[in-house]
């Protein structure tokens, strides 16, 4: 994906999380994001890499907000 493709898919996430999800932090999305474009070629052996990223961001967001399990 060329870089203005890759800012319209950012702003359509964006976008559509305001209206389906708009108490998620943008800065969660973009670091969401960012793990998905950086790991979107990886070999199917290396998927567990965007995972374990992935709950790493989850977690730590669920940690500073509090949410309670």
């Amino acid at each position: 994906m060329t870089e203005p493709e890759m800012d319209m898919a950012l702003t359509a996430l964006l976008t559509t999380a305001k209206s389906v999800a708009p108490d998620l932090p943008e800065d969660l999305l973009r670091k969401a994001f960012a793990i998905q474009k950086r790991h979107q070629f990886d070999r199917p052996d290396h998927r567990a890499d965007s995972v374990s990223e992935m709950q790493a961001l989850i977690e730590g967001f669920i940690d500073a907000e509090g949410i309670a399990p």
